[in-house]
């Protein structure tokens, strides 16, 4: 029973664990839950654990506690790997962003990148079923995971494959029945719903911004801007500018799901960890484009996007080396005029991308690096150090 009280109070402080008050959605407590019983187990056994640098945890406990996420990058190397996909699975999972989300952080964006990976190799086979299946349960871990199942769904449509898309609608609806019965039965559809229309950009309650459209606002604790339509109403057009090319469907899916990803992260509430879905999906365009360059920005654009994540969003002295650590990287860390600096620089990397995905394959060069580097350095000197948003 200590134990048990121990999970919920680091996951949800109040001390309750419950479906209702499960702050994201709900297959994602149970791949939680497994992970931690088996801990539970040791512990019941025995298992000595100690306290590390005052971390909220205990040393071995936050390997259960991160097991899930560990072992999803493993899945998605697998898959690369199984699909042929030998250099983009080297460069995901050596990619420090997603070491960093998964091991040190401990976000589930790599549970949702899963399935999203897996959706996108079985429509490549054009296995539209089970490329649905899977985009589903993406979306149920992150409701980003529905965006590539829609446009499936849409051009199932726009080609009168009723008996199909009923098929698709009933896998959806199957998958929503039986991860969703607990939450409704115990009255937190609403809590749901809340965190939806946050993501949908309909919600007027403030939460935080980390993206360009906050830091020009001069605040960073915002309502969602209804500039995230923009990214939405994108989505579809390039997925239909696409197929009028003439592209597969699994192209056409492919790169409106990855310039959704982009967009997101520009005008949406974006959180820091949202900057990994663009990763994988970038890696998988590349090797079906033959564009090597964009092999190489997508691992350099993980390098840049963690450097800013840990010094800009969470500090990563406290990760390093607990409460103690926070004056080893204190000039990194915590500044006045973070979060433009940030943006600034997330929004150029991303910029970047797009030219890579848009544009003629070309080579990478490290140049770019530099471009970044200096990006970085000219935000922090008129943003920091002069505070010209201010002036």
């Amino acid at each position: 029973m200590a134990l048990w009280a121990d999970y919920q109070r680091i996951f949800y402080g109040s001390g309750v664990l419950d479906f209702k008050y499960f702050p994201t959605l709900p297959p994602l407590y149970f791949f939680q839950l497994v992970a931690y019983a088996v801990y539970a187990v040791l512990r019941i056994g025995g298992l000595q654990d100690p306290v590390l640098f005052y971390h909220s945890t205990y040393a071995i406990e936050g390997v259960f506690l991160k097991l899930p996420m560990i072992a999803a990058d493993i899945g998605v190397f697998l898959l690369f790997v199984r699909s042929g996909k030998v250099m983009p699975a080297m460069l995901y999972y050596l990619n420090p962003f997603m070491i960093y989300l998964s091991a040190a952080w401990g976000m589930y964006d790599s549970l949702m990148i899963l399935f999203l990976v897996a959706g996108f190799t079985t429509l490549e086979k054009n296995n539209r079923l089970l490329a649905s299946s899977a985009f589903t349960i993406s979306g149920l871990m992150k409701l980003f995971g529905f965006i590539p199942m829609a446009l499936v769904m849409i051009d199932t449509l726009g080609r009168r494959r009723f008996k199909e898309l009923a098929i698709q609608i009933a896998i959806a609806g199957g998958f929503f029945s039986l991860t969703f019965a607990p939450v409704i039965l115990q009255g937190g559809l609403s809590t749901f719903l809340s965190g939806f229309s946050r993501f949908a950009g309909t919600s007027s309650t403030p939460g935080i911004g980390w993206n360009l459209v906050s830091a020009l606002g001069g605040t960073r604790f915002p309502a969602v801007s209804l500039y995230v339509w923009i990214a939405y109403a994108a989505i579809p057009l390039v997925f239909v500018f696409q197929i009028r090319k003439a592209n597969s469907l699994f192209l056409s899916v492919l790169q409106a799901t990855l310039i959704g990803a982009i967009l997101l992260n520009i005008f949406s509430q974006a959180e820091p960890q949202w900057l990994s879905w663009p990763i994988p999906l970038a890696l998988i365009y590349a090797s079906i484009t033959k564009r090597e360059g964009l092999s190489y920005y997508a691992y350099s654009f993980g390098t840049i996007a963690t450097f800013l994540v840990m010094t800009l969003t969470q500090g990563s002295s406290f990760l390093l080396f607990g409460i103690l650590g926070g004056n080893y990287l204190a000039p990194l860390e915590g500044f006045a005029g973070a979060l433009p600096v940030y943006a600034t620089v997330v929004v150029s990397s991303l910029l970047l991308l797009v030219g890579y995905i848009v544009a003629k394959p070309v080579k990478f060069r490290f140049e770019v690096l530099a471009l970044i580097v200096i990006v970085y350095a000219q935000s922090y000197f008129w943003l920091s150090t002069i505070g010209i948003q201010h002036l």
